[in-house]
């Protein structure tokens, strides 16, 4: 005899898996460097192509890194322009995506289409595909595009989602995905609400900052085929004309995810000024959504949007660990990883709560980082949000020449 209750759970668990396959799936961007392809270094980065094996161009782009590993970009009010060089360097990147590169077959000899260039085998999983890059700009560029980027409106747009910036901000302030049945995009959120506590005088002061108080300005930029890069001033706006410990950070966007990589540094441990800090993000989800769920892999829980009548903070590590705002067809995920000591992260979780009437919406669906009594030192803080069918590296993209 089944157990209603037990197999309810299983379908439960099963649906859940379905869901994140779906986002896990093979349009990943592919990241080759200089230093890959040792027989192209030197070569003029205008000449440079990458095709399919059937000799077609294939969209891609190639971003230039300086000597401190910062990108060269070329627009906006302070441009490093200067600093390219005009030759492949060992650290400059290589960009296209996976589901331009053809199928590989490994009894297949291809050995003959390298004319001088390189044939690059790109391994996922038990998938293959493969390139060829090759020095000769006599071959058209294609004129594909997966990136359209209006910086005078802060707004991107591609096939897979679109998110309208704030002014002097990295946040989105209205973001949508593309439904697969009709091809048009869904308006899913509002802002994306960022509540940061530091909790001062052995616990008994609490300091916030919201979303408004994180100003970062946008100084260069530079919108290709395949992602744009935004490098951006940031500093808290600590009121009274005073701002916080400024730092450069960079925001990738690509056809299908966006990624905000932080290099935190910490010249003291933390509880010289702070018995504990939380930031919380949570994006603001709008009447669209009120059929989606929010769930998390490896966590035992789902709620619907517009189900829950209070206010949630579901106990876990959230380092490493997916959530999806989904409706089983189409949504988003989001993936938190640092490189922080787990220990340190007690009071951590995944949030869930009613938007306040100044924000709209119906839910607002995200995770809060806690971080207590944090050693000195430098750590990294890695956002990803990926957009259905949406893509992770879970999966490596591993890297041969023949």
């Amino acid at each position: 005899m089944i157990d209603i209750t037990d197999w309810s759970n299983f379908l439960k668990r099963t649906l859940l898996t379905v869901i994140i396959i779906a986002f896990y799936s093979a349009a990943s961007p592919v990241i080759l460097t200089g230093k890959e392809l040792p027989k192209l270094l030197g070569k003029p980065v205008n000449s440079l192509r990458v095709l399919d094996l059937e000799g077609n161009a294939v969209p891609f782009q190639i971003d230039q890194v300086t000597s401190s590993g910062e990108y060269v970009l070329f627009d906006g009010d302070k441009p490093n322009a200067h600093e390219a060089r005009g030759e492949l360097g060992q650290k400059d990147e290589i960009v296209f995506l996976w589901d331009d590169a053809s199928h590989y077959n490994e009894n297949e000899n291809v050995s003959a289409k390298k004319n001088d260039g390189e044939i690059v085998v790109l391994s996922r999983g038990k998938s293959k595909r493969a390139v060829i890059v090759q020095s000769d700009n006599s071959i058209p560029l294609s004129k594909k595009r997966y990136i359209e980027y209006d910086h005078s409106k802060q707004q991107i747009r591609t096939p897979y989602y679109y998110a309208d910036f704030g002014r002097n901000r990295f946040h989105f302030v209205k973001a949508g995905i593309t439904d697969p049945k009709t091809g048009q995009y869904v308006h899913l959120t509002n802002e994306l609400r960022v509540e940061i506590l530091l909790r001062a005088a052995w616990g008994l002061i609490p300091v916030r900052y919201s979303e408004d108080n994180i100003v970062c300005l946008v100084r260069r930029y530079k919108a290709g085929p395949i992602r744009l890069i935004r490098m951006g001033d940031f500093h808290l706006d600590l009121g009274m004309g005073l701002k916080g410990s400024k730092a450069a950070v960079n925001q990738i966007c690509y056809p299908q995810m966006v990624e905000v990589p932080v290099n935190v540094n910490l010249p003291v441990r933390m509880r010289t000024f702070f018995s504990q800090a939380h930031i919380e993000m949570t994006p603001v989800l709008r009447e669209e959504a009120s059929s989606f769920k929010f769930s998390a892999e490896k966590e035992s829980f789902t709620f619907f949007a517009a189900g829950e009548k209070i206010d949630t903070l579901h106990n876990a590590i959230v380092d490493g660990k997916f959530f999806t705002v989904s409706n089983e067809t189409f949504g988003y995920g989001w993936l938190l990883s640092t490189s922080m000591n787990p220990a340190h992260l007690a009071g951590s979780g995944f949030v869930m709560r009613r938007p306040s009437s100044r924000r709209g919406g119906i839910a607002e669906c995200g995770f809060r980082l806690a971080v207590r009594d944090v050693p000195k030192g430098s750590y990294r803080i890695n956002n990803k949000i990926f957009f259905t069918p949406g893509i992770n590296d879970r999966d490596r993209i591993t890297v041969k020449l023949l």
